[in-house]
């Protein structure tokens, strides 16, 4: 068995080999990720840290809206509580479990509003460890619809 493995920077890459893969009977795809997809947060997506009931109240970060890959939405989670000094996520991408995992080393709560929650097709509380499996934007909604 040979696996190969490509990252391209690019769509529409081609791959040529300098010899011809010998007696090949089949190929078989195991997985195919366009992880430099865009995904549409058409509104302002937002999340609150804390409890709104506790002496400390809410701190409240934005992400803007706009055209996110998966990378560039990782970031903008990684740095979202920055200005309130809560230093304690962590994202990653492309694991084997999920496209996106957030954790939260901190105690405080966050809470997402809908238009966020549902880009990362999760509920609206974060857990310590938040799976997501796949991204969600209304040009996906589109697409399924149109196929259907």
């Amino acid at each position: 068995m040979v696996v190969l493995t490509i990252v391209a920077q690019n769509n529409g890459e081609t791959l040529y080999f300098e010899e011809p893969i010998p007696k090949v009977h089949f190929m078989k795809l195991l997985s195919c990720s366009l992880y430099s997809s865009w995904h549409n947060l058409e509104k302002e997506g937002s999340a609150a840290l804390g409890n709104p009931d506790s002496a400390q109240g809410l701190s409240v970060a934005k992400i803007p809206p706009g055209h996110y890959t998966l990378e560039s939405l990782a970031k903008k989670i990684d740095v979202l509580f920055d200005r309130s000094e809560y230093r304690q996520i962590e994202t990653e991408t492309n694991q084997p479990v999920a496209q996106l995992v957030i954790r939260n080393f901190g105690a405080k709560q966050i809470t997402l509003d809908r238009d966020l929650a549902h880009l990362l097709g999760i509920g609206r509380n974060l857990k310590l460890i938040t799976y997501v499996k796949q991204l969600t934007s209304p040009n996906d909604i589109l697409r399924s619809l149109r196929s259907a």
